[in-house]
């Protein structure tokens, strides 16, 4: 089996083909959709990777781009986010609109990976600042605790740093708590997904 990959993945005496962008396989579901929603939800933590996919996505052309993190809560309370869920379709400057029928594709999405919704994020342009009142008026979910994310400047020069953001808690009815940047750091951890150790 492990030679059959290494041929795929290497012609000998050629350059290696890039790393495969999919799931070797499909593992039958592990129930983490039925995991009841934690209150409150202590900590999130992001793969870099996620990070990394999410802000591949949003950098292009100058129009906005939306994505939900998908994932599952443990049983201590603490959300882990596994997947960059990104909205493939056609969008302008400044406005994203996303049917009722799109958001149940994005939905069946998360459903077939046994995932549920821990955040939403969308770019602004350059100068439109965080979240407005169609933002605020329209999540894509209501639990309290539920996280949107506003990227400035359309991830320019980059998606890397969550405090750089405009990050926002749900509390309920409509409401929403803006969260301080220190809160930020500790509440959202960024894990790297591959380390190298000199021994």
């Amino acid at each position: 089996m492990l030679k059959n990959m290494f041929r795929k993945l290497f012609d000998w005496g050629k350059e290696p083909k890039p790393y495969p962008e999919s799931r070797p396989y499909t593992s039958s579901s592990g129930g983490r959709r039925r995991r009841s929603i934690p209150h409150p939800i202590r900590r999130t933590y992001i793969p870099l990777a996620v990070m990394e996919a999410t802000d591949r996505f949003m950098r292009g052309p100058h129009v906005e781009r939306y994505v939900w993190w998908g994932g599952y809560f443990t049983k201590d309370g603490d959300a882990q986010v596994t997947t960059a869920v990104c909205a493939d379709t056609s969008t302008r400057y400044g406005t994203v609109h996303l049917t009722a029928s799109q958001l149940q594709v994005l939905q069946l999405k998360l459903r077939a990976l046994d995932q549920v919704l821990i955040a939403e994020l969308h770019t602004h342009p350059p100068g439109a600042g965080g979240q407005n009142e169609v933002d605020a008026a329209h999540p894509a979910a209501t639990y309290r605790g539920f996280i949107t994310i506003v990227v400035p400047d359309f991830a320019q020069p980059y998606f890397y740093d969550l405090s750089e953001c405009y990050v926002y808690e749900y509390l309920d009815n409509l409401r929403w708590r803006e969260l301080p940047d220190q809160e930020i750091r500790d509440r959202f951890v960024i894990e790297e997904p591959g380390v190298s150790v000199r021994l």
